[in-house]
């Protein structure tokens, strides 16, 4: 299996864009495009497409908490998840292990402590078990009605 992550550009991002969840999942995130346009305007996320045999396959956003303005939602040591998506065609393949890994020596490379993120814990279909069984843990935290989880590297 060859995974590797590209920045979105505009070279990949019509390609990007076209990725979707399943249906069962679709109430969990935004559409790529939304969501694109959203990173668009916020300065302080990094994007990067996801790809499987260099087709595109997720899409995942990162936001080091130096850069952008102080705020809640970020663990001030740990690169934070803002979004991430594995396409309907592509889950059940390892793309998610392979991603939070990434993410995890991503955090290690900038030096930073480790990774955080929130979920929608309380919905149907929601990624929590996900992020328990790659060692992320539960902060005590509920930030807009969700969950949020740390990961500390060792």
């Amino acid at each position: 299996m060859n995974v590797s992550f590209r920045k979105v550009s505009q070279f990949n991002t019509e390609e990007i864009i076209g990725l979707s969840v399943g249906e069962e999942q679709d109430h969990l995130i935004s559409d790529n495009t939304r969501w694109l346009l959203q990173a668009a305007s916020n300065c302080g996320s990094v994007d990067y497409g996801i790809y499987y045999d260099d087709q595109p396959a997720g899409l995942i956003s990162l936001i080091d908490p130096r850069v952008v303005q102080p705020d809640d939602h970020f663990q001030p040591d740990c690169l934070y998840v803002w979004r991430f998506m594995i396409d309907n065609k592509h889950q059940g393949k390892g793309l998610s292990k392979r991603t939070l890994s990434f993410v995890k020596d991503y955090a290690k490379l900038v030096g930073l402590k480790g990774v955080s993120l929130t979920t929608m814990d309380q919905e149907k279909g929601n990624a929590l078990p996900l992020y328990l069984k790659h060692g992320f843990e539960p902060t005590g935290r509920r930030l807009d009605d969700e969950i949020e989880l740390k990961y500390l590297s060792r």
